[in-house]
């Protein structure tokens, strides 16, 4: 049994704080301000005094695509290179460090933060990296470029398919959902295996404790699914998994109770592009609204499949054309076959039109959000300014949502952005646009409570409550003592997982990963 006492901040449907909570064997028990007699003076009680620090449920991250995020953990980044050449030693450094290395596969370029303003081309990949195959994915995740030697790895059937651009290396559309799979087809499975279980202590450094991951993108025959499945099986730390796919089958084969995410449920592309799916041209460019990568027929048929199925579905729709599709979809469905509680939501959802926003709050769509993109350099304000004009203001009302009861839940879309709460906690209660910004328990609660109440854990999960799992983190500091400029000094220090401390790697997993290595070297030589 542990006794906390200080500040508790719950979380729980009346935002309360309270003074003390006592955990016993992995439960709450009791939350409130004063202590019963029936836990005083107990023996086998360890006392934790908050002092100035603060007690929290602990963290979720409502959409990361968690196989991507973890592999390219264990490669390298380039989201902070200034230049093509930046990129290019980046590139080499990690070569020239792992020589046994088959593929050379990073993450991050982003032309609209290197100085040159434009994507790396295949010739410039060659000089940096010749002799060996090597492919960088845009911070996108949607995107990459490649050099010779990868292009020239690729069958004639992905050669052949849209998106591919042999002169400048570009892999788009259907050549990088398809062409990925082939490339990470070539790397060891141990070294998947060894990325996944180590990025799982790296999630409980940012006190997370639930993960709603997208899979179903890079891997030949969709085994990220069941590889991230398989190894999170016995984890402490929680995982809805969502197949990124319009494919009923392949979601009821392993009986997933939700379908979709990005990729193939993707209905539009990003702002980085000019791929997001306008309404209106974007302002630097008259003859261009982006991009519907689908009918609506097409969206409304595989949702009202789905919906009829008893799915929970997400549609990646990041313009308000695309979001409009979105929920046209979801009304449709709703029609065809009424669910009370089906907790369809809307990923990104960036530019909402008003009349949309109302049946969204009316058919209770949720919306997951991912607040860091406010704070982050991947697209620079003066950037969407310059695309988006006055529309830049729109860009998720948070306050707004919050008051028309929508289920507001935060995310990463991890790797675009790393899986830190608190990082998106900060944007969203110092939004640039004045208004829109929440409070620290609005903005605590949509990377808590809502994404609990997203995958259905609720009950269980999400808040600091009598009954519900001691999921719980502690901060160094008391946020409600903290003014919102200043949330970014906060850090984890605890993560405490059904009331025990995570403490890393235990050696169950170890062990685990240890007799998979010598499985898939056998497999591999």
């Amino acid at each position: 049994m542990k006794i906390f006492h200080g500040t508790i901040i719950t979380c729980d449907w009346d935002n309360a704080v309270y003074k003390y909570l006592v955990e016993d064997g992995g439960k709450i028990v009791f939350t409130g301000n004063s202590l019963p007699t029936l836990y005083a003076n107990l023996e086998n009680v360890e006392y934790i005094e908050l002092e100035e620090r603060a007690l929290l449920p602990a963290f979720g991250d409502g959409h990361i695509h968690f196989s991507q995020w973890a592999f390219f953990n264990s490669t390298f980044d380039v989201r902070l290179a200034n230049s093509i050449e930046d990129t290019g030693k980046i590139m080499q450094l990690y070569s020239a460090n792992n020589p046994g290395a088959k593929i050379i596969l990073g993450y991050g370029y982003n032309p609209l933060t290197v100085k040159e303003k434009r994507l790396i081309t295949r010739p410039e990949m060659d000089r940096f990296i010749k002799d060996k195959p090597a492919v960088l994915v845009n911070y996108d995740g949607h995107s990459a470029v490649a050099n010779s030697k990868a292009i020239g790895l690729l069958p004639p059937e992905i050669r052949a398919l849209r998106g591919l651009n042999l002169e400048t290396g570009l892999i788009d559309g259907e050549a990088f959902l398809k062409g990925t799979g082939f490339i990470t087809s070539k790397i060891p499975l141990s070294a998947i295996l060894t990325a996944l279980i180590n990025s799982l202590n790296e999630l409980a450094v940012y006190g997370i404790g639930l993960v709603h991951t997208v899979e179903g993108i890079g891997y030949h025959k969709d085994r990220d699914v069941d590889l991230v499945r398989f190894i999170t099986k016995g984890s402490p730390i929680k995982f809805r998994t969502y197949l990124q796919t319009m494919d009923l089958q392949k979601v009821k084969k392993r009986k997933l109770p939700g379908i979709g995410g990005c990729f193939d449920c993707a209905l539009d592309g990003s702002f980085g592009f000019k791929g997001a799916a306008l309404l209106e041209p974007y302002t630097n460019d008259e003859q261009t609204k982006g991009n519907l990568f689908y009918s609506d027929g097409k969206v409304i048929n595989f949702v009202k499949k789905a919906n009829r199925a008893g799915l929970q579905v997400q549609l990646h729709c990041i313009g308000d054309a695309a979001v409009v599709q979105a929920v046209k979809a979801i009304e449709a469905a709703l029609k065809d076959y009424p669910r009370d509680d089906h907790r369809h939501t809307l990923i990104h959802a960036c530019l909402i039109p008003d009349y949309t926003l109302e049946t969204i709050a009316q058919l209770g769509i949720g919306i997951n959000i991912q607040p860091a993109f406010l704070a982050s350099r991947l697209e620079p304000r003066h950037y969407l300014e310059e695309i988006l004009g006055n529309r830049v203001a729109e860009i998720w009302p948070l306050k707004k949502l919050m008051a028309m009861g929508i289920n507001i839940s935060g995310g990463s879309d991890g790797p675009v952005t790393e899986p830190d709460p608190l990082l998106g906690i900060y944007a969203a209660c110092n939004h640039p646009v004045a208004g829109c910004s929440l409070d620290f328990k609005d903005a605590l609660s949509i990377y808590t409570y809502n994404i609990a109440h997203t995958s259905f854990d609720e009950k269980r999960l999400g808040s600091l409550e009598a009954g519900k799992e001691a999921d719980m983190v502690i901060l160094n500091k008391n946020p409600l003592d903290l003014k919102t400029t200043s949330l970014d000094d906060l850090k984890v220090e605890m993560l405490y997982l059904a009331g025990k401390e995570y403490s890393g790697n235990n050696t169950v997993t170890e062990a685990l990963l240890n007799s998979l290595k010598t499985i898939t070297l056998k497999k591999e030589h």
